[in-house]
């Protein structure tokens, strides 16, 4: 991986991704359709004081270096370009956690979200003892902040809560959001190999919600009011991070991976070994990223998989 230098004339460098050259060994490779991004852009290089007139403006965003093509479909196109076709639009919407309406939507102190992925680390079951664990205060029976139960998440109250909008008190909750900037539809990725995105209830999405790419990441299509209840509309008057007219809202939680739960051979390989409230742990460290179908943002959600190994 390199940088490009386009400091003279304009270089296009496309690549397939591992994907397109599967299907293009298979003989059933079309391109149907097609996104940009402009990831790498810093729009605040605009120069509108430039002394050398308004050909310079633009000068430094134009030479900035930008990176090689990537075949991995999984790193590229986190900001999507779109074309909209109202010209009197002064705010955008974008997709904020809600840590405010609801207590249990709240990060972990490590400002992270944790992943308990079995009894022991959750403090369930036959670990429910007198001592605090990393899943449960136990002097209180309360589970604590920012940890998901990823073994049971049906028994747990923690989730993930998400809320898309306008992020702007110029544009107040009491004035509707535009049917063209609320999301109906979003992607939500995650890598399998460490587990599964659910809804609240703990339930399964259905399988004709999601596929699996060739990097092992599993990718959901969920919908407004869809069976799996994963995004419904936010309204006016309860609590939220955005300042703004609010569109949908989006709550999961995530359940371990077997491969997690019953051994540590992907913690050794995949993570690390830390405390976290004062137990030994091993961890994995990843993302979960969600994107609006029709504005294209997307934000990433950090979540940590955690395995209490403490004798």
């Amino acid at each position: 991986m390199g940088f490009l230098d386009n400091s003279g004339d304009i270089i296009l460098d496309a690549v397939l991704t591992d994907l397109g050259r599967k299907r293009l060994a298979e003989g059933d490779f079309s391109i149907t359709q097609f996104a940009l991004g402009d990831d790498e852009i810093n729009y605040t290089l605009y120069n509108p004081s430039h002394a050398s007139g308004s050909a310079y403006y633009d000068l430094e965003i134009v030479q900035t270096p930008v990176l090689e093509s990537f075949t991995n479909n999984t790193s590229t196109m986190k900001s999507r370009l779109i074309t909209l076709t109202d010209n009197n639009l002064l705010y955008l919407p974008v997709i904020k956690e809600d840590n405010i309406s609801d207590t249990n939507t709240e990060r972990h102190s490590t400002d992270i979200f944790l992943v308990a992925v079995d009894q022991k680390t959750e403090k369930t079951g036959d670990f429910d003892d007198k001592a605090n664990g990393i899943g449960k205060v136990v002097t209180t029976a309360a589970q604590r902040t920012g940890v998901l139960y990823g073994l049971s998440p049906a028994t747990g109250t923690k989730y993930i809560s998400l809320h898309q909008g306008i992020d702007n008190l110029n544009k107040p909750n009491s004035q509707p959001l535009s049917s063209a900037l609320q999301e109906d539809s979003y992607v939500i990725q995650i890598d399998g190999r460490f587990g599964t995105i659910v809804n609240t209830e703990g339930v399964p999405l259905s399988e004709e919600s999601q596929s699996q790419d060739d990097d092992g990441f599993i990718i959901y299509n969920v919908d407004l009011n869809g069976a799996d209840e994963i995004v419904q509309p936010l309204n006016s008057t309860q609590g939220s991070p955005l300042e703004g007219s609010r569109g949908t809202q989006l709550g999961f939680k995530i359940k371990a991976s077997d491969n997690l739960t019953d051994n540590v051979s992907y913690f050794d390989r995949f993570g690390f070994a830390t405390t976290v409230e004062s137990l030994s742990c091993k961890v994995i460290d990843t993302m979960v990223r969600v994107t609006g179908i029709k504005t294209g943002y997307s934000i990433d959600i950090p979540v940590r998989f955690i395995k209490d190994i403490t004798s």
